[in-house]
């Protein structure tokens, strides 16, 4: 096998095979810093979401008649 093959079969051996938490080797620095931005980024959308859910429910359970329609 030439160099570049095995430099290839190393990097495949170190790949993740999905994205969920158990799944990830977190002693390789490159893969913690890509995942903890991602899940902090899927994060701060989902709580986003929520809150959005949370103050639309809120205001019609009041009846808040400042909607522009």
């Amino acid at each position: 096998m030439s160099p570049f093959g095995e430099f290839l079969c190393v990097e495949l051996k170190r790949s993740v095979a999905s994205a969920l938490p158990q799944d990830i080797p977190w002693y390789d620095p490159s893969h913690t810093v890509f995942f903890a931005a991602l899940y902090g980024a899927v994060g701060v959308i989902g709580f986003g979401l929520l809150a959005a859910a949370i103050l639309t429910f809120k205001r019609l359970k009041h009846g808040d008649e400042g909607g522009h329609h």
